[in-house]
């Protein structure tokens, strides 16, 4: 009897201690006290709350010697933690990724801005540019002395190309719905100018075509100005030049009338347009109708000599294909041999100097 009084004891005390905490709990209480934890806490806390009520659960469970049901709700509340520490994460890559589409979107009404303030500037330069070059060329002029046979003949050539600008830059200033008394005036000079100089005159008028030149070029530029300060950054030339620049085969170029497409070929044995003519004329024409802040001024070129009435007429079929696909402002102007792009006595010049300009005059700087 005495030898079982020790072994009853020890089953006694066996039977009355607690049941050992299974491991998966102490894991459980691990979790829920890490940084992860806290931060889950604070931005998923729903999540967060869904995971400590499993919690508790498995507490009570284990309180009620359900140690099978505490250990399966402690694994369910490790998962929640871990869904909750998820969902934190995810809501500060959201909170990062808002920070960064707002500075992105601060960077790109800053890059705006500039971009507005250089087109301004670019504008202001180019108005700029045009005062200086009339400024210029309303310098007095030194009166040309007498010169050889060979340099008058020159500078007669030169006071022919000079005169055929300075008409075109006064007609893409009428174009552009500017007409003054002045304006009138300088048209008046330059058809009696034209006049002189089919006669071939010794000295050649060099100072009078460049100074009506620069008249003509100074009314263009008056007529331009209030466009320009009224949307300095508009930037509509640049916007033209691009736009044809894209289109295969043109080559545009700008000068001081505005926007430039060169042609040649259009006409095959004849004065009638081929059908590739046709095509890239309809496709100019469309482009005026989209721009028609845009006049268009066509100009003829010869091989060499004065303007012809063949000239008038192939610059008529041309601006009236361009009006046929909806160009709404056209005007023809012939320039004849005055302004070869290759000295007309060199092979091949003819092909290269005879051509047809389809310009599209600027109405801004």
């Amino acid at each position: 009897m005495k030898r079982l009084l020790p072994a009853l004891a020890t089953a006694l005390l066996l039977s009355c201690a607690a049941t050992p905490r299974p491991q998966v709990m102490s894991q459980a209480d691990a979790v829920e006290h890490t940084p992860a934890a806290a931060e889950a806490q604070k931005l998923a806390p729903q999540a967060f709350a869904h995971a400590q009520k499993l919690r508790q659960e498995a507490e009570h469970a284990y309180q009620d010697d359900d140690v099978s049901g505490a250990q399966i709700l402690d694994e369910q509340a490790i998962a929640a933690y871990t869904h909750a520490f998820v969902l934190a994460r995810l809501a500060k890559a959201g909170a990062r990724l808002d920070k960064a589409q707002a500075q992105l979107d601060k960077a790109g009404k800053s890059l705006h801005a500039l971009d507005e303030k250089e087109k301004r500037v670019a504008a202001e330069a180019d108005d700029l540019e045009m005062r200086a070059k009339v400024a210029q060329d309303a310098l007095p002029l030194v009166p040309n002395t007498p010169a050889s046979p060979a340099r008058d003949k020159a500078r007669l050539a030169a006071a022919r190309s000079m005169a055929v600008e300075a008409r075109l830059l006064c007609v893409s200033t009428r174009l552009l719905g500017q007409s003054s008394k002045r304006l009138e005036e300088a048209l008046s000079k330059l058809d009696a100018l034209d006049t002189t100089l089919s006669k071939k005159p010794s000295p050649a008028p060099i100072d009078d075509a460049i100074a009506l030149r620069s008249r003509c070029l100074e009314a263009l530029g008056k007529a331009r100005r209030p466009a320009t300060t009224k949307a300095p950054a508009a930037g509509v030339t640049d916007a033209l030049l691009t736009e044809l620049s894209k289109t295969g085969g043109l080559y545009p170029f700008r000068d001081d009338r505005g926007v430039v497409v060169t042609l040649r070929g259009l006409f095959q044995g004849g004065d009638t347009l081929d059908k590739a003519a046709e095509k890239t004329l309809a496709l100019l024409g469309r482009v005026a109708k989209a721009h028609p802040s845009f006049p268009v001024l066509v100009v003829v070129h010869s091989a060499s000599g004065a303007p012809s009435a063949r000239d008038q007429k192939r610059g008529e079929a041309v601006a009236k294909a361009l009006e046929t696909a909806g160009a709404a402002k056209v005007e023809v102007q012939r320039a004849g041999g005055a302004e070869p792009l290759v000295e007309p006595g060199r092979r091949g010049a003819a092909a290269r100097n005879q051509r047809i300009e389809i310009v599209f005059v600027s109405p801004a700087s």
